[in-house]
Formats: structure tokens, sequence, C-alpha cells
């Protein structure tokens, strides 16, 4: 089941993903219960996408997943809910899994070079960081906080309670400038997880206008 969303590019989503599971492409699940994990497509079915994922345990049917998937020189991102686990799939017994009621399919375009939006971490010392361009990747942006993965040999790692500024940059307006503090740091195989809460909002107005600006970034 493929819905469409209102914000949906021109990109015919079900042809996107044939050809990735043809090619075995890899992707990143972001579960419900936090955390990422990495996941393979294989194929698609009229009900929906079945991928394989290193995940230790199973997945609960109705579960919401965010799915993001790097195919043929493109970045693109999708809602979905788990409808079954233990799916037949090659070289892997039942461990597979089904995602149906796909929705809310983007595709990255890196919007932070094409017109000016960005986010920026600025740490007490040292130059600023963006976390809305390669090779960091933006997983959630939300009026209270946000979450991203930077590669675990990055320069720079951001312990966990540590506090700092993040500047909130559109074209035209004053940068928005918010403390926030790390709440917790996640280590994957080759990546690491961030979840980060807005502690000091000096204007909640231009903030909630910032936020909602750069959404679509996520």
């Amino acid at each position: 089941m493929m819905a469409h969303s209102p914000n949906a590019t021109e990109t015919d989503p079900r042809r996107v993903l044939e050809d990735a599971a043809l090619h075995r492409a890899e992707c990143e699940i972001l579960l419900q219960k936090g955390g990422l994990v990495r996941g393979t497509l294989v194929r698609v079915e009229k009900g929906g996408v079945v991928l394989t994922h290193n995940e230790a345990g199973e997945f609960i049917g109705g579960e919401d997943v965010r799915i993001w998937l790097h195919h043929d020189g493109a970045a693109y991102g999708f809602n979905a809910s788990v409808i079954r686990s233990g799916v037949p799939v090659p070289d892997r017994g039942y461990g597979g899994i089904l995602l149906g009621f796909i929705d809310n399919w983007t595709e990255a375009k890196d919007q932070a070079v094409a017109d000016g939006r960005r986010i920026e971490l600025v740490p007490p010392s040292g130059q600023p960081v963006s976390i809305s361009c390669a090779p960091a990747r933006l997983v959630r942006l939300a009026v209270d906080g946000l979450s991203f993965t930077l590669p675990t040999d990055f320069k720079m790692v951001f312990v966990q309670q540590g506090a700092f500024q993040v500047r909130l940059v559109l074209p035209g307006e004053e940068p928005v400038l918010v403390q926030v503090q790390v709440q917790t740091v996640s280590p994957n195989e080759d990546f690491l997880l961030y979840d980060l809460s807005f502690e000091g909002i000096p204007d909640a107005d231009s903030h909630r206008m910032a936020i909602s600006r750069l959404a679509e970034l996520v």
C-alpha cells in the first residue's frame, strides 16, 4: 500500500523502490522506540515493501518507522508501518519484515545548499558543524528538540548532557540561536545517533517559524 503525501515529489516511489530492491539497496530504519538500524530492501509486493534488518529482536506489527534509502546517487525518505515480521526472504529464511501504509515520501535535493536553509551546531570552541547536509543526517526536528547522526570517525564528538547552541538559519531572516542539551548518544556500527532537547528559547514565535520552515530538511 503506497499513499502519496501532499508534499511528495514527482518521482514515482514504487519505481524507485522496485529498482532499489532489485539492487539490494541499503537503508536506515528509525524505530519508534528510538535508535537506528540498518536494513536492505529485498522486494516490492502489492501489499508493501519487504526488507531485512540487523535488529536483534523482532519488529512489532503496527509499529511506525521512518526509512531513509540511498540509491542511484539520490536519497529518499518515507514513513511506513510494520505489517508483519518473519517474512521469507532469500538467504535469510524468515528474517524479513513487510512494511505497508507508505506515506510522506521525500527526495533529498540538498536543500541546505540550494536555498540557504541550514542547521548548525555551535560548540563552545571550534567551528560550527552543519547537520543539514552530509556527512550528518538530520532524522528529527520538532519544537522541543532534534536528532541527528554523525559518522563514528567524525572529528568532533558531543558528550551526553553536554550543552551548546544550535543556529537555525533561514534566507532573508536573522539566525535563531537556541540553547540545547544532549539527552542521549546512541552508538551504532558506523555512526552515532544524538538526541538533543531545546533548553532555552528566547523568542518562541521565531523559533516555531524557523522549525516549520526547516522541517522539510528531515
